[in-house]
């Protein structure tokens, strides 16, 4: 039995070819580079809501980092309306929360004065000393959450609004502020003057008590 040589050879598997060729993505969440995975997963992530629409992505051939919606996978977030101008969305909640520390020491100090004043009165007339107990310290924590809320609700009606963001807005008031600007590319001026509050605060706090 002898070969037939005029047979054409097999034509190779196209399918397999193309999955092999077909474009590896990474893409960036939980501070962190993930991937490599494919578009459809990259789709489910979206679905899910365990990344964003401008999550950053890069895949081989790329020059650089891309959101998603200027990468060619931007069709995956077409329908999904792109965030507002930055310029559009009000500081009105973040520069409270920048000012809060400072506020609260001038309270604070205040009501520690006051317990000064009466300690020395009540010394000088021969009664009975009752000092006034200062701000308690679920105050502050109830006002930062709830002005941390309101401003990451206004992000994400803006398009902004992430589950980062979410959390540290109301946990972490000095980390919301300084990744908000990051998100918004503003410069971050409430984040600095947050922390010269909260020193600006303590001494004037400390002014008092010495």
């Amino acid at each position: 039995m002898t070969e037939d040589l005029s047979a054409p050879p097999p034509l190779p598997d196209v399918g397999d070819a193309s999955k092999l060729e077909a474009p590896q993505w990474y893409y960036f969440a939980n501070g962190s580079r993930q991937g490599p995975t494919d578009p459809a997963t990259i789709k489910a992530l979206l679905d899910n809501k365990q990344i964003e629409p401008d999550c950053q992505v890069w895949r081989k051939g790329m020059p650089e980092w891309k959101s998603l919606r200027e990468s060619d996978l931007a069709e995956l977030v077409a329908a999904d309306p792109p965030p507002i101008s930055a310029q559009q969305i009000g500081n009105g909640y973040v520069w409270t929360l920048a000012l809060l520390p400072l506020i609260f020491g001038v309270i604070d100090a205040a009501i520690s004065a006051s317990n000064q004043e009466a300690a020395a009165r009540s010394l000088m007339l021969g009664f009975p000393y009752h000092p006034s107990r200062g701000l308690p310290v679920q105050i502050p924590i109830i006002i930062n959450g709830f002005l941390g809320w309101l401003d990451d609700r206004r992000l994400k009606q803006a398009g902004y609004g992430s589950r980062l963001t979410r959390v540290t807005a109301v946990l972490f008031t000095p980390v919301y502020l300084f990744l908000r600007a990051k998100r918004l590319k503003q410069r971050p001026y409430y984040a600095l003057a947050w922390i010269v509050s909260l020193i600006v605060g303590f001494v004037v706090y400390a002014s008092v008590e010495e």
